[in-house]
């Protein structure tokens, strides 16, 4: 593999299955340290997530490279916000990416149609979803149905259930 990746022409060319979860990982890792996460095109990524395999995933999320991806995907969260169906008043949102006794935990605060992201979950929250790292991935690529997730007890809910069905709509995730 080459020293610099552009993580989209990986998306639209190469099955991340044909890969090696080291060079997988090592991929990722490149395009993310040298390359902004801005540049990264939602839709090639989905696609990335959607055709790697769970244990792809699973190793993505086990790997040095869970944190700067988490970093890129909730760095990016208030550009696909979008405030359709959201009400003026301030909703807190805590996150929880579980995997074993790691745990990443973001806050989204919603309001007054913008959407800001803190590694800080220092306010109440409406409700909180804790999920496993592959799971995340593939909610946040439109790759799994967070209904579905929780109906499976995949994604656990703790707050105001209603209002976390709700978040999908709030989002215009997408996809691969």
């Amino acid at each position: 593999m080459a020293d610099t990746v552009d993580i989209n022409e990986l998306g639209r060319s190469v099955d991340p299955k044909s890969l090696s979860d080291e060079q997988l990982i090592s991929t990722l890792g490149t395009a993310l340290r040298d390359g902004n996460a801005k540049d990264v095109d939602p839709s090639l990524f989905a696609r990335l997530v959607k055709t790697a395999s769970k244990q792809q995933l699973a190793t993505v999320m086990s790997s040095e490279v869970r944190r700067p991806v988490l970093e890129a995907i909730f760095g990016r969260m208030s550009e696909f916000y979008s405030s359709k169906g959201a009400s003026g008043n301030r909703q807190v949102v805590h996150w929880h990416i579980k995997d074993g006794s790691t745990t990443d935990s973001f806050q989204t605060v919603m309001q007054n149609g913008t959407c800001t992201v803190t590694e800080d979950t220092d306010e109440d929250a409406r409700t909180a979803l804790t999920m496993p790292g592959t799971e995340f991935l593939k909610v946040a690529t439109n790759n799994a149905n967070p209904v579905t997730l929780f109906m499976t007890r995949r994604l656990k809910v703790s707050g105001d259930v209603g209002f976390a069905t709700a978040l999908q709509k709030m989002f215009q995730i997408p996809s691969a």
